[in-house]
């Protein structure tokens, strides 16, 4: 998806989304997210959330228990074989050790997505404990992907999907680094921008920099920023190899 489709902006009291104009609150801080959000857990793990994504992490001295309680996550699992680390997600259990995969909480169904190492998947007992020891569980390895019923009801087998590397790019899609911007000055959000690319933005006058901009925008594509000022909001975008010079007509 190109960047310039996530990226709305508000200019003067006008704010443009989804192809409607809206009145923008005056008293509203600008601020800036950038997502995925990346926490690291206290034995060192990490996680990535997707947007609306949210974990309870309930570690003991016996097991590191995570809740995914909804939307989507990526786990890099930092090794302890004599603690394991476990996420549930509706009435499924995915146990590690140390390995990363994502589990995705929808309303039907929980997706299990290893990219590293080796998990078990099967039925949730209690935080932190795999359920029913007589229910056999699925070992999905790196690459493999399985999909459960997310609630209790019975199920019939379930396979395993091998999934092609591109496959895998394309379901980890929401990974890439996307900043979020509410009410944000260009200013300020080229200033960030610029941080992060080899090709600068370079704003040309006061008018263009006071712009208040909200939305979504992936962080590694100027261009695109560049393209969506220039087309739609009066700017005019002088590119050179190295930069973006933006100014107002």
């Amino acid at each position: 998806m190109a960047g310039a489709a996530l990226l709305f902006v508000v200019v003067g009291l006008v704010s443009f989304r989804s192809g409607r104009i809206a009145s923008a609150p005056l008293n509203v801080a600008g601020s800036v997210t950038v997502r995925p959000d990346t926490q690291t857990l206290p034995d060192g793990s990490t996680v990535e959330l997707n947007a609306g994504a949210e974990i309870l992490v309930e570690f003991s001295p016996e097991v590191r228990a995570v809740r995914l309680v909804r939307g989507e996550a990526l786990f890099a699992v930092a090794k302890n074989p004599a603690r394991p680390f476990v996420v549930s997600a509706g009435a499924v259990s995915v146990r590690a050790v140390g390995t990363a995969f994502a589990v995705r909480q929808g309303e039907a169904e929980v997706g299990v997505l290893v990219t590293e190492g080796k998990v078990a998947v099967e039925r949730a007992g209690s935080a932190g404990r795999v359920g029913n020891p007589a229910v056999e569980p699925i070992f999905v390895t790196a690459g493999g992907r399985v999909a459960m019923p997310a609630d209790a009801t019975p199920t019939p087998p379930i396979n395993v999907t091998t999934l092609s590397a591109g496959e895998i790019a394309e379901a980890l899609a929401w990974r890439g680094r996307r900043v979020e911007f509410t009410r944000t000055t260009l200013a300020e959000a080229v200033a960030l921008l610029n941080r992060q690319n080899d090709v600068q933005i370079v704003i040309a006058d006061a008018a263009a920099a006071r712009l208040a901009i909200s939305g979504i925008f992936w962080a590694d594509d100027p261009e695109s920023l560049g393209r969506l000022l220039e087309s739609g909001f009066g700017l005019e975008a002088t590119r050179t190899d190295r930069t973006i010079t933006l100014r107002a007509r």
